[in-house]
């Protein structure tokens, strides 16, 4: 073959194999996204375990950018890492104020890629936030990209390989425990404390089966468990005596409470409580007078002199009073007579009865009457006010 011909192989091989390299970058940069219009992210981490540029963001489980810068802030005293983050355009209505970007691995063999989530937890904590505060931040408001001033939220990194050196290292430490717990077990005095222990409880097990003491009892007596029933069910009694105490103790301060009543108007009425106040002024103000006063009740409780010739009076005329009372009761005196002479009595009554058989009597008693009853009186005038005169009252001639 001549080498004209070995040319044109060569350039058609180089042909094919442009075009197939062409359709596996554009099908790759297809599947990443390279293509597709970009919106910068920015995020930091107290560590990003390796993440670096070109790293994927996911979302979702798809692929919905690449990590291009992984660098420290040009402050020494900031030990953050500053990670941006390059997102497809038209993904970035989906990324809201409470989406929290963390690496994770990527696979099994340590890959690191970013993950971004809709924390539901943040956002119930940023939603009772903004009840109390409407200027806080929305968490299902979009975040604007390209603003390195409002950054992704972050969380910790989750490491497979350091969660899996930390478990060992947790591993080791419990089977380190568990050796110094066995050889605690074995030791000789330990295992005879065990053993008095074991001895023990099984001399309480058996003093409860075959004794007949309170434990015994409860566990197989049946007379013994009828009464912890009945105990129980009075103990059920009284719980329920006591609700329904509770409910009325709740009801009589409802009652109070909204009224109507004398206990809500003596609780609630500022009126009512005002007039009491006045009361208890007045009432002090009186009982200051009675104490510092020099009335008769000062002289009542207090005493002076006065008082002391006062109830000396009254002594006096309480022992005249007690001798009167003794001789009427022993008959002296008209009043006496009257009380406990029979004769007496019968003599009045006598004489009553002989005034009502009288008949010149009674006719002389009708005409004084009459007479009485004839004779003018004296008229007083209105506009001159002037003493009554009453006449006389005429003796019946006998």
């Amino acid at each position: 073959m001549s080498s004209k011909g070995r040319t044109l192989k060569v350039g058609v091989f180089v042909f094919f194999a442009i075009v197939l390299a062409t359709i596996a970058v554009f099908v790759i940069g297809d599947s990443r996204r390279v293509w597709d219009a970009k919106v910068t992210y920015y995020t930091a981490y107290d560590d990003v375990l390796g993440i670096k540029p070109g790293s994927v963001v996911r979302m979702g489980g798809l692929d919905i950018g690449s990590v291009s810068e992984v660098r420290h802030n040009d402050l020494a005293k900031d030990s953050r890492v500053y990670v941006t983050l390059s997102i497809a355009k038209e993904e970035k209505d989906r990324i809201k104020r409470a989406t929290v970007a963390t690496i994770e691995s990527k696979g099994l063999l340590g890959d690191k890629m970013v993950q971004l989530v809709f924390d539901q937890a943040l956002a119930k904590k940023m939603r009772e936030a903004r009840e109390k505060d409407s200027t806080l931040e929305d968490p299902d408001q979009v975040l604007p990209p390209n603003d390195p001033k409002q950054p992704l939220k972050t969380s910790a990194p989750s490491d497979l390989i350091g969660d899996a050196a930390k478990a060992a290292r947790e591993a080791k430490l419990a089977a380190e425990n568990i050796r110094i717990a066995t050889e605690r077990i074995a030791d000789d005095r330990f295992r005879e404390d065990l053993q008095g222990t074991v001895h023990a409880l099984r001399l309480i097990t058996e003093g409860i089966a075959t004794g007949d003491g309170a434990a015994h009892k409860l566990i197989y007596d049946k007379e013994e468990a009828a009464r912890i029933d009945r105990i129980l069910a009075n103990l059920e009694t009284t719980t329920g005596n006591l609700a329904r105490v509770s409910a009325d103790a709740r009801e009589v301060t409802t009652r109070v409470k909204t009224g109507p009543g004398l206990a809500h108007t003596v609780v609630y009425d500022d009126q009512l409580a005002q007039g009491m106040t006045g009361t208890m002024v007045e009432l002090h103000k009186s009982l200051t007078a009675l104490r510092t006063g020099n009335g008769l009740g000062h002289v009542v409780i207090y005493g002076d002199e006065n008082s002391q010739h006062l109830m000396a009076n009254m002594n006096a005329m309480s022992e005249d009073l007690r001798e009167i009372v003794a001789n009427m009761k022993a008959g002296r005196g008209t009043i006496g007579a009257l009380l406990v002479d029979p004769t007496v009595y019968e003599d009045v009554k006598s004489l009553v009865g002989n005034v009502e058989r009288n008949q010149v009597l009674r006719a002389l008693v009708r005409y004084s009457i009459k007479q009485n009853e004839e004779k003018p009186h004296a008229e007083v005038k209105p506009d001159v006010p002037q003493p009554a005169v009453t006449p006389a009252p005429q003796r019946a001639n006998k």
